[in-house]
């Protein structure tokens, strides 16, 4: 007979094959259950947020890595992804630059001989304006690793950056050789060739690099050189076009992150006015669904439903099935989260809200089966769990509800 940390050694063992040919959702299963049997197990720990990480729940992830740093504070894996999501999280929010750097730097500590740290330090110092640090540690990840993903490329930029594109030019003609479809390292080796005077060289780059007012304004000087006067004309005609696009899109990216400070912060009213000042500058379904979740929040279900009545997509179908929940319409709720799952069998908090609002209509075998669906799907999910556990008790399983409720009792949060 094993005893418990045995058992759960042998449960990561097999989480960890179950990973291997691809079967996340059950290799989670069995992370979670070694963590009920030894909730001090790192590794475990540490397996589970890449599966969170996997899933784009950067939040729950970070809560499993840290959970493993907690346990054993020199883990230079768990140490990496908390870097790597910190700064993917910087990029976001173009804040919180500090915690990442520190992040990284501990990753770089416990290993030197991990370039992805680097990478993200690198890009962090870049984007702050320290750029001859950031070409330096730049250069570091080329010798470590000479095929990092991206690093020449940003090598390139900080030395862009820097005004000097004689370095630069020569990184992005490779970058442009080896990845033929970067049309940002197109634009940029064009860019560096008109200022080098050469035209020739640099329409071609131009004219297949990523859309920008800059490509446009380039061409069109290039264009007037190479007596090309109409063609001058409509590119010029196309910067204007975009220009006003740009302006109209950074305004409401700007106010849509303010909107989503505010709504953190629990200012809703003062957040829901920056989503409609932004969705009336841009048609965005993204700041139409995050204005949703804001006025569900506040209560204004009526509101959400005239948003998005005429938006198919699935979340927003989503959001008005919630409204429909908070409106008291249980059948039309239930419809549209029955259609959202036949749609979208993966769509983890669909299943969930079914489950939830069966439960609330005492459908308990029907909402069983949806809750245990999201658990499949979502094994470390705790809120998830204890649903689940719920609808068991209600159809007398009282083992396994308690069995459930243990499980979801020792996940990292």
């Amino acid at each position: 007979m094993q005893n418990p940390a045995q058992r759960a050694s042998t449960l990561v063992d097999a989480g960890v094959e179950l990973s291997n040919r691809g079967r996340f959702q059950e290799a989670a299963e069995k992370f979670v259950q070694a963590l009920a049997l030894d909730p001090g197990l790192a590794e475990a720990h540490y397996l589970l947020g890449l599966i969170r990480q996997q899933d784009g729940r950067a939040g729950a992830a970070l809560q499993s890595f840290r959970a493993a740093l907690k346990i054993h504070p020199r883990y230079a894996e768990a140490q990496a992804r908390v870097c790597e999501i910190e700064t993917g999280l910087t990029r976001a929010r173009e804040a919180g630059y500090e915690g990442a750097v520190a992040s990284c730097r501990r990753a770089i500590q416990l290993n030197p001989n991990d370039a992805e740290p680097l990478f993200h330090l690198a890009w962090i110092h870049a984007k702050t304006g320290n750029h001859a640090l950031a070409i330096q540690e730049y250069r570091t990840v080329l010798r470590l690793d000479p095929k990092f993903a991206g690093v020449k490329y940003e090598l390139a930029m900080a030395h862009m950056d820097s005004q000097d594109a004689e370095r630069a030019m020569p990184l992005l003609r490779e970058v442009v050789a080896t990845e033929p479809g970067h049309t940002n390292a197109r634009l940029q080796l064009g860019s560096a060739l008109v200022k080098k005077g050469d035209c020739a060289a640099a329409v071609p780059m131009l004219e297949t690099a990523a859309e920008s007012p800059q490509k446009h304004y380039l061409l069109a000087g290039c264009y007037r050189k190479m007596d090309r006067l109409p063609d001058a004309g409509s590119e010029l005609a196309k910067v204007k076009q975009l220009r006003k696009g740009d302006d109209a899109r950074m305004q409401a990216k700007y106010l849509a992150a303010l909107a989503h400070q505010r709504a953190e912060a629990g200012e809703l009213d003062a957040a829901i006015s920056n989503y409609r000042a932004a969705l009336d500058l841009v048609k965005d379904s993204t700041i139409a669904i995050d204005l949703a979740v804001a006025l569900l929040k506040k209560g204004d279900a009526e509101e959400v439903l005239r948003l998005l009545g005429g938006d198919a997509s699935p979340l927003s179908r989503y959001q008005m099935a919630l409204a429909y929940a908070k409106l008291g319409r249980a059948d039309d709720s239930r419809s549209t989260l029955e259609r959202l799952v036949r749609e979208k069998p993966g769509f983890v908090e669909a299943w969930y809200q079914l489950g939830v609002g069966l439960l609330a209509l005492n459908k308990h075998a029907e909402a069983e089966a949806a809750l245990r669906a999201a658990t499949e799907l979502r094994p470390d999910d705790s809120p998830i769990r204890v649903a689940w556990a719920e609808a068991l008790e209600r159809l007398g399983k009282s083992d396994e509800a308690m069995r459930q409720r243990q499980l979801a009792a020792r996940l990292p949060r």
